[in-house]
């Protein structure tokens, strides 16, 4: 049974039926274990204004961003009632071990306690979103794969550096997409959305 991290755009949750199409989609890896990273979307944005208008600190504003997704998981949350939230990789072994249901990740939590006084494990910048907190969480917990739930489609022999170009990605993934076997994408706006390959270890990256 393998490992899938899957990083839920934050503009997605404004899909009506997201819910439904949250579960056909993991349908799709059914014999693996589920991991769900919720990005900021409006959340994000809020905090994005407020580091504008008050001067925050790169630092400031990248703890006040990372605790704006909570809001987020927790609406996913109530619309998956049978997920489970979870900080660390030890408690969802633990919640795995009994039953293979998706699980959230608090992603605050998890980013606090892998600080220290002199190291973070990624930059406190806008560079950084949950594009990249979800590559270094598929990297950091073995994923086997990271899926990339997205409201667009994935273009034609799209590369990482197409994808920074375009925004498609954030700035930093580019330096973490390499650490995890596999990076497919879903567009999960799409009528019967698949899972497609992206980023597999034999194919150029730049």
């Amino acid at each position: 049974m393998g490992l899938v991290v899957y990083k839920l755009g934050g503009s997605l949750l404004s899909c009506v039926d997201l819910a439904a199409r949250l579960r056909a989609v993991f349908q799709q890896r059914h014999d693996d274990r589920s991991l769900i990273v919720v990005g900021g979307g409006a959340a994000a944005d809020v905090v994005r204004d407020w580091s504008r208008i008050h001067a925050l600190s790169e630092d400031d504003a990248h703890w006040l961003a990372l605790r704006s997704l909570s809001l987020n998981r927790a609406l996913v949350r109530n619309l998956l009632p049978e997920s489970r939230e979870v900080s660390s990789r030890e408690a969802a072994e633990s919640l795995w071990s009994e039953e293979n249901r998706p699980l959230l990740l608090d992603v605050e939590a998890c980013l606090r306690e892998a600080e220290s006084p002199d190291r973070s494990p990624l930059p406190h910048c806008w560079n950084v979103t949950s594009d990249s907190i979800a590559a270094w969480i598929a990297a950091r917990w073995d994923a086997d794969e990271l899926v990339l739930l997205k409201s667009t489609s994935l273009p034609a022999n799209l590369t990482l550096d197409e994808a920074t170009r375009q925004e498609l990605v954030d700035p930093f993934f580019r330096h973490l997409a390499s650490e995890t076997p596999r990076v497919s994408w879903c567009s999960l706006r799409e009528e019967a959305a698949s899972i497609v390959s992206w980023l597999g270890p034999s194919q150029h990256r730049h």
